[in-house]
């Protein structure tokens, strides 16, 4: 593996008009080269490697320890890179030219709920939990220690610092405590172009103070790749500056060969990141993550229209790097 250290800097705020988190990111770049797609798999089955348009990039917090403390700040993470480009896959360009679509007078709305253990807010630690700016949630990995979320909700200019994850985050409660973030895995095409056909992150999070991993805490939802289109698909949000998630099922439309649409009304800024969710179990609870809120015009220009890119191989190869 070869590590490559980057000066870090600090994002600013910026105009919300094209980004759905609660911290803005630049404006919505231009499509880069697609990915393609591969026989459908799930995390965890052998057969699931698979290669992927250019190489991930990590960004880790070295020493930083787990606290409960929302209040608790990791130190600076570094940017390194594992240096093994796998083999790119083609398909047809996103739609990147495709006019945002008029919502359909029957499309479904976004409803209060208790949430999930494993869905839930990042905020930063030196504004506290309420400040909360995307939605994340726990994906199965051999460690128990991955969050998911979309890569413009934490690497901007650079990585984001001193972040934390709430799991199940209700009324200003966090009854699974907070995790302190101590490593975010993005993409190159993410971290060099703001590849929206790339828009998803991986977040490491440090183990509790009496050893305990995330994942053993709140459970996780599956991970799969190359699901297609079409699917019903449930989305547990956390819009901006309120304490109480939102649940909504609509199909999973596709938008071009690398971008998923999904509309459903109500999704503001604070919902990007938030899981798209197949295979929901009979409590509700759990299910299988095939995209998050974000990729084209970093998840939607509306509440009532959202996107993510579509999870194949690329993604695949990137989840693969956040779990060794």
């Amino acid at each position: 593996m070869l590590g490559v250290a980057l000066s870090i800097s600090h994002s600013s705020a910026r105009a919300l008009t094209a980004d759905r988190s609660a911290e803005a990111g630049q404006s919505t770049p231009a499509s880069a080269g697609p990915t393609g797609s591969s026989p459908a798999t799930s995390a965890g089955d052998s057969s699931s490697s698979a290669a992927a348009s250019g190489t991930a990039s990590s960004t880790s917090a070295a020493g930083a320890g787990s606290s409960p403390d929302p209040q608790s700040a990791a130190p600076a993470p570094t940017t390194s890179s594992p240096g093994a480009d796998a083999a790119a896959t083609t398909a047809a360009g996103p739609g990147s030219a495709v006019d945002t679509p008029e919502q359909p007078v029957s499309s479904p709305s976004g409803q209060a709920f208790g949430g999930t253990p494993a869905a839930g807010v990042l905020y930063r630690t030196d504004s506290g939990v309420a400040s909360h700016f995307c939605s994340a949630s726990v994906v199965h990995s051999p460690a128990g220690n991955l969050v998911i979320t979309a890569g413009h909700c934490v690497y901007s200019d650079g990585p984001k610092q001193h972040i934390a994850f709430a799991p199940g985050y209700h009324n200003g409660q966090t009854p699974y405590g907070s995790w302190t973030v101590t490593k975010v895995v993005v993409s190159d095409a993410w971290q060099s172009g703001h590849d929206p056909d790339q828009d998803v992150a991986f977040l490491q999070v440090a183990a509790s103070d009496s050893g305990a991993s995330l994942e053993s805490v709140t459970g996780a939802d599956q991970i799969a790749f190359d699901r297609g289109f079409g699917m019903p698909v449930t989305v547990p949000a956390y819009p901006q500056g309120s304490d109480t998630p939102i649940t909504c099922a609509a199909p999973a439309l596709r938008h071009s060969a690398t971008q998923t649409e999904w509309d459903c009304r109500g999704y503001p800024d604070g919902t990007s990141g938030a899981p798209f969710l197949v295979d929901v179990d009979g409590s509700g609870e759990k299910g299988t993550v095939i995209g998050v809120i974000g990729g084209y015009q970093r998840g939607g220009l509306t509440p009532d229209v959202s996107y993510s890119c579509y999870f194949g191989a690329a993604i695949q190869a990137l989840y693969q790097s956040a779990t060794v």
